[in-house]
C-alpha cells in the first residue's frame, strides 16, 4: 500500500470484520472509515479513522479481538484492539505478544479459531 492511503487496508479490513462478529452494529460502519493516520511502532501498530455515521451501542468501548493473529515472522502471533468513542470506530491497535517485533508487513497473516 502507497503512503497516504485513507482506505482501510486488506489487513484492516480482516481484523474489523472478525469485530464485526461480536459486534455486529460495527459492520455497517466499516464502509464508512478513512484511515487518517498509520503508526508503525515495532511491535505493532496504530491506525486512527474518521467515520461519518456512529452506532449508539458501541460507544466509549473497546472491543478485543477473539482470536489470534497468525503473523509470519511473528512465533507467538498478534492480536488486535478497537477504541470506539462516541460510537464510532476510532483506533485500532494490533500487537504483538510479548516483545517479539513486526515489521508492519501483513503478507500471509491469518486467524486462528477462537478456543
Amino acid at each position: 500500500m502507497r503512503p497516504g492511503q485513507t482506505d482501510v487496508n486488506e489487513f484492516e479490513l480482516a481484523i474489523l470484520s472478525n469485530l464485526a462478529e461480536e459486534k455486529p452494529s460495527l459492520r455497517q460502519l466499516i464502509p464508512k472509515l478513512r484511515v487518517l493516520s498509520r503508526e508503525f511502532t515495532g511491535v505493532g501498530s496504530y491506525t486512527k479513522f474518521m467515520c461519518s455515521s456512529s452506532a449508539p451501542d458501541l460507544g466509549d468501548e473497546r472491543i478485543s479481538l477473539n482470536k489470534p493473529i497468525v503473523m509470519p515472522g511473528v512465533p507467538n502471533g498478534m492480536g488486535a484492539l478497537l477504541f470506539c468513542e462516541g460510537g464510532k470506530p476510532h483506533t485500532l491497535e494490533t500487537y504483538t505478544h510479548g516483545t517479539e517485533l513486526w515489521d508492519g508487513v501483513y503478507t500471509g497473516f491469518s486467524f486462528c479459531r477462537s478456543t
